[in-house]
């Protein structure tokens, strides 16, 4: 990760979409790919555009289906779980049964992903009984998810 700025961080900035994708393909090497991307919302001089496009040819971001990324929009921590867990390749899930009084709040698509990062000791709950799957993360908890993803 990087600042938001030569002498800035922002740790209690919250996190979009696209700057989730950027720090990923940063650790990738920053690869350029030869990719269509067909994501409207995308300006071809954006910060992030490199990055979506290499994160979509890996199947690692997909969009909200209507021809969208939403680079701007604050990622939630369900969306955050699936792209790390893409990002590693999908691996397969633990049959773990999510011990949250919110838990019933994560979204389908987000099931395997959400239950191998908490497996694995990636995503912890907000609190003692709540994992918050709708909620969104700022930079500063991006950065420790990031680093419990790279000791697991």
């Amino acid at each position: 990760m990087i600042g938001t700025s030569t002498d800035c961080f922002s740790p209690y900035m919250d996190t979009s979409r696209g700057m989730i994708v950027t720090i990923l393909w940063r650790q990738a090497g920053s690869p350029m790919v030869d990719y269509l991307m067909d994501f409207s919302d995308i300006s071809a001089n954006a910060y992030y555009a490199e990055a979506v496009r290499w994160a979509a040819s890996k199947g690692i971001v997909v969009g909200y289906g209507n021809g969208k990324f939403g680079p701007r929009d604050l990622i939630t921590r369900e969306q955050m779980a699936t792209i790390l867990w893409r990002y590693a390749g999908s691996p397969v899930a633990p049959n773990l049964i999510l011990d949250f009084t919110d838990a019933d709040e994560v979204s389908d698509y987000a099931q395997n992903a959400i239950r191998w990062a908490v497996d694995k000791g990636i995503i912890t709950g907000t609190s003692g009984t709540t994992l918050s799957p709708k909620a969104g993360a700022t930079r500063a908890q991006l950065a420790q998810i990031l680093m419990n993803q790279s000791e697991s």
